[in-house]
């Protein structure tokens, strides 16, 4: 794989900024906490994603309405990081307004939603504050929180009636930033110091499952287990059998997978097909990462998926019967997530050819290269080299020959022409809609590759490929840029166990939550 990493991977020019190179030697490296290129977080708190605020309402009130609340905005697609993670002026009253909805709604269901035999009684209200609020905050209350929420019942009770009071409880919790925020503080003192148990339950759990702690990450927090790695080792193997939520989300922001619904629509797509796609594709995630415990050969490489009979239709392949089953492909023709239609339907748009958008999906984003876009007109300047009855691949190759626009695209379009037997809307072609013949096989330094299939594998194998996925993986988890696999100690162990596991996710994991950098943050 020296070559492939040659060509995609370690290539600095004109218009195209980045490369990553072999994983340097660390054996010399000290750990003492103050390495400025190990990702030591600074002591933070962080909201709740939308998500994550939805299913904690539902965890401490099911049936209750969902409510929308803004989204962060993102780095380098990923979308669950704390430096956007805020409320402020601007987007308050969305929080009031849905706190406002759910406690309206909890005191409408009474006992139910206080969890006690009769509505209004002072053992009603004493149940219902004996658990609500711990269960919010994720962790005990102390003596001086337990005392200011019952002062909220008692003084609105005595003016408003139960009713009112009840909601005005749930309202000054939810509203708490002890329910809104994950907090990374930690003890007092200077320089870096591990956060408390509570904590780590809490990032632990919303790292792996996008939920609150459960009763045994709360458990080994009360008895201060958590600071031990091997004790979150275990948690970590344990969650994964909760954790497909994580892995879908992951693999769909690393590989911009959002435009699937406009792009479907732009392709002609029913949207409903396209609906059902996306469920494929986090079936096929679900089934690989999490129920087969797979690597990343199985991810890029398997030749099956999960769906239902308009989406085996789809493929052009049979399906079993009814409902979600399993589809088997032509292995000469797909295998692995690149060629799942909701990857190929993101980055495929109406016209003859998405050499571009696909190659540049896998070099840019799946291969953390930075682009510098170069200030010319890519179309006059195609029809210059060419023509303009040209074919795909002789635009594809005069694009590389090319010491201009060459700079990117030697890099970028032999991987977008592998996936040239896909049209914008993900269905199989061999010819384009001018007639003219489909050429997908490429040449990578001297290597040559027939299918998209066996490209796939070729990048599951490409180490820049998998530098890139642990740095975006860790990213994701950590809720902060993790640091490339090239530089940072941290960074290089998770991409060192990923790569010496066979691709293991799982063990690549473990290696995130048993470092210290996990638990460690700098005041």
């Amino acid at each position: 794989m020296r070559n492939f990493i040659a060509i995609l991977g370690a290539l600095t020019l004109a218009g195209c900024v980045g490369s990553i190179g072999e994983n340097p030697d660390d054996d010399d490296d000290v750990f003492d906490g103050t390495d400025p290129s190990d990702p030591r977080l600074e002591a933070r708190v962080w909201r709740l994603t939308p998500s994550q605020y939805n299913a904690e309402v539902q965890r401490l009130f099911p049936g209750a309405p969902a409510v929308n609340l803004p989204e962060g905005s993102s780095e380098y697609g990923i979308t669950n990081i704390s430096v956007a993670a805020r409320i402020d002026l601007g987007n308050a009253s969305q929080f009031i307004d849905a706190a406002r909805t759910v406690g309206t709604w909890a005191s409408t269901q009474g006992a139910a939603a206080a969890r006690c035999d009769a509505f209004g009684t002072p053992a009603c209200v004493d149940t219902f504050l004996g658990w609500f609020p711990e269960a919010a905050y994720r962790r005990p209350l102390t003596d001086a929180e337990k005392a200011e929420l019952r002062a909220v019942y008692d003084d609105t009770a005595a003016t408003y009636g139960p009713e009112w009071a009840f909601s005005a409880v749930v309202r000054a919790v939810l509203l708490s930033p002890q329910f809104l925020y994950r907090s990374e503080i930690g003890p007092d003192g200077q320089g870096v110091v591990e956060i408390d148990e509570y904590e780590i339950a809490s990032l632990l759990a919303f790292s792996l499952t996008d939920k609150a702690p459960d009763a045994e990450l709360l458990a080994d927090a009360k008895a201060g287990l958590l600071h031990d790695p091997a004790i979150r080792e275990q948690h970590a193997r344990r969650l994964m059998d909760n954790s497909a939520v994580i892995w879908q989300r992951f693999f769909w922001e690393w590989l911009k997978m959002s435009t699937l619904a406009s792009q479907g629509n732009e392709t002609g797509l029913d949207p409903a097909l396209v609906a059902q796609l996306e469920d494929e594709y986090k079936a096929f995630v679900e089934g690989i990462v999490v129920k087969g415990r797979g690597d990343l050969a199985d991810l890029l490489t398997t030749n099956h998926t999960w769906g239902t009979p308009e989406v085996a239709a789809y493929y052009g392949a049979s399906h079993p019967g009814s409902g979600v089953a399993q589809i088997d492909f032509d292995p000469d023709q797909r295998g692995g997530l690149l060629t799942l239609g909701a990857w190929l339907v993101a980055h495929g748009k109406k016209g003859r050819d998405n050499v571009v958008r696909r190659g540049m999906s896998v070099y840019r984003d799946a291969m953390c290269n930075d682009i510098v876009p170069l200030n010319i007109d890519l179309e006059a300047a195609v029809k210059d080299l060419v023509g303009a009855d040209a074919t795909v691949k002789q635009i594809a190759d005069a694009r590389t020959a090319d010491p201009t626009c060459g700079a990117c695209h030697k890099t970028s379009d032999p991987v977008g022409l592998a996936f040239e037997n896909f049209a914008g809307d993900g269905t199989w072609q061999t010819t384009y809609a001018d007639g003219k013949p489909v050429e997908s096989t490429v040449v990578l330094d001297g290597a040559t590759y027939e299918s998209a299939p066996a490209l796939s594998a070729a990048l599951a194998a490409d180490q820049p490929f998998q530098q890139c996925l642990v740095r975006r993986f860790g990213h994701f988890v950590m809720g902060a840029d993790f640091g490339s696999p090239q530089t940072v100690r941290a960074s290089t162990e998770a991409f060192e166990a990923f790569r010496d596991s066979g691709g293991s996710f799982e063990e690549l994991l473990v290696a995130i939550v048993r470092d210290p950098a996990f638990i460690q943050r700098r005041k």
